[in-house]
């Protein structure tokens, strides 16, 4: 037996009563954080290896039960020859896809060469920018023409970035497959051939026109649709708008970023708009109505000499509207009151007014002391 080994259950990070469902999740999680094809530690292949050595043993009733007993004196360490196949075929049975998206490989099946080696179609790069709205665009939605530089394959070349058919060579690193086998300790996985990039061939001549890129960028108009509701910080996506592919795989996608700038009326909230009107005490105390502006046109409302000088009026319904749905926010006015102005003569008059009034609210608080 093999001094300081590990234990299993520990290996796994699984108590020793855990169930199989539990050692089949501890054990796909490890598996894909230490891959050696995605995780470049120079401990990750031994972290790999342990984790799938744990796993054969604790996956097997009957060897679980002798490690339960005797622990790894219940093994000869030489009876370990396990391979990739043995595992993670018993194991990815339900979970094909769990390494899809690897570096240099297409799925399960790629990354494990149980398939054929072929030229991986690598789809384009997503492209990403920013475009300023104002709130009311927010608000209301609207179209807008844009100026993109859209980068297509170019049309000199067909996309081979190559001067002519002839200046395009099979490269000889992967032979044509975009892809190299890698031996790890037992395991024998493939990766993207540095060589060509993945693409299975090299340019000796490239394309006067794009340079051997393959792709040319060009200026182009779009009219764009901003959906109502739309916030700071969300985008728009433009499928086919990104970096075209490679190896005629998909063209990736245009990312548009809204910026919205701030208002100098109204104040985004969560859905709710908030509008500060300055109110005179005048108009509180006769009960006039006042005309407040909306997004969705003028609102009259009445007040009321009872309300709070510092409080808030709710208007439902007329906020931010509420992306895929029929709803909108509130809109939220916060009361500024302010005493106008008046002259000497006024200020008599207002006097006479009040002193003919009946302050009880006043006396009443004044009598209780």
């Amino acid at each position: 037996m093999e001094k300081n080994k590990r234990d299993y259950y520990e290996v796994l990070g699984i108590s020793r009563d855990a169930k199989d469902s539990e050692i089949k999740s501890a054990y796909r999680k490890l598996a894909m954080k230490y891959h050696p094809d995605k995780n470049k530690d120079h401990d990750a292949e031994e972290k790999f290896k342990e984790v799938a050595e744990a796993y054969e043993v604790l996956s097997n009733p009957e060897k679980r039960r002798q490690y339960d007993q005797l622990g790894h004196s219940a093994f000869d360490p030489n009876s370990f020859n396990f391979s990739a196949e043995d595992i993670f075929g018993s194991f990815f049975g339900n979970f094909k896809n769990a390494f899809s998206g690897f570096d240099g490989a297409t799925g399960f099946e790629d990354l494990f060469n149980f398939g054929q080696r072929q030229p991986r179609q690598q789809r384009g790069e997503d492209l990403h920018r920013k475009y300023v709205i104002e709130l009311m665009d927010a608000i209301k939605g609207k179209k807008v023409l844009v100026d993109l530089m859209k980068t297509s394959k170019c049309a000199v070349c067909d996309g081979s970035g190559a001067y002519s058919s002839s200046d395009v060579y099979r490269c000889e690193k992967c032979d044509g497959t975009g892809q190299v086998r890698n031996i790890l300790g037992i395991f024998s996985a493939l990766s993207t051939c540095n060589r060509c990039s993945g693409n299975g061939k090299i340019i000796k001549k490239p394309c006067n026109t794009c340079k051997g890129s393959g792709f040319q960028t060009n200026e182009v108009s779009e009219t764009i649709e901003i959906p109502a509701g739309i916030k700071d910080g969300e985008s728009i996506v433009l499928r086919g708008y990104g970096m075209p592919s490679p190896n005629g795989g998909e063209p990736g996608d245009l990312f548009i970023y809204i910026n919205v700038k701030k208002d100098k009326h109204f104040e985004l909230v969560h859905n709710d708009l908030v509008l500060s009107v300055p109110i005179s005490i005048k108009s509180i105390i006769l009960e006039e109505e006042i005309i407040i502006p909306t997004p969705y046109g003028n609102q009259p409302i009445k007040l009321n000499k009872n309300m709070r000088l510092d409080g808030i009026i709710t208007l439902n319904n007329l906020g931010f509207p509420i992306r895929n749905s029929n709803k909108r926010g509130n809109l939220i006015i916060t009361i500024k009151p302010y005493i106008p102005e008046f002259n000497k003569n006024d200020k008599e008059k207002i006097r006479e007014i009040f002193d003919n009034s009946k302050d009880k609210e006043y006396k009443t608080w004044l009598d209780s002391f």
